[in-house]
C-alpha cells in the first residue's frame, strides 16, 4: 500500500483509467488513492505491477522527449553557427561558375575522327 502513496498524480490518473474507474478531471491525489483502494476488484500485487509499468513508460517517454529536445537544440546551434560563418565573409556566398569550354577537351578533326568508331 505504501507504494501507491508515493506515486505521482499523473500515474495515479492513468492507473484509474486503466482499471476502468471514472475520474473527475480535478480529482486530488487523496481522492485517487481512495478510489483505487476502495474498488471491489482491488488487488495489491496487480495494482503495484500496473503502477510500476505506468511509471516506467512515463519515465521512458520523458527521456525520449529530453533526447529529442537536445537534438533539436544541437541542430539549431549548428544552423546558427553555419549562418554566422557565412556572414563573416570567410566563405563566399556564391558558388563560382565553371567554364565548360575549359573543362571539355577540344575536338581535333584530324586526330579525333576515329573516336566515334572505337566506341
Amino acid at each position: 500500500m505504501s507504494f501507491i502513496s508515493r506515486a505521482r498524480k499523473v500515474d495515479l490518473k492513468t492507473l484509474t483509467e486503466e482499471l476502468g474507474l471514472t475520474v473527475e478531471p480535478i480529482a486530488k491525489v487523496s481522492d485517487l488513492l481512495k478510489l483505487i483502494t476502495n474498488d471491489k476488484n482491488y488487488d495489491d500485487d496487480f495494482t503495484k505491477d500496473c503502477l510500476e509499468v505506468i511509471t516506467n513508460e512515463r519515465k521512458e517517454e520523458e527521456q525520449r522527449r529530453d533526447e529529442h529536445d537536445k537534438r533539436e537544440y544541437e541542430l539549431k546551434k549548428l544552423e546558427l553557427e553555419s549562418k554566422a560563418t557565412l556572414s563573416d565573409g570567410n566563405v563566399p556566398l556564391t558558388v563560382p561558375k565553371l567554364n565548360l569550354m575549359k573543362l571539355m577537351p577540344r575536338y581535333d578533326v584530324e586526330s579525333d575522327l576515329s573516336l566515334p568508331f572505337i566506341i
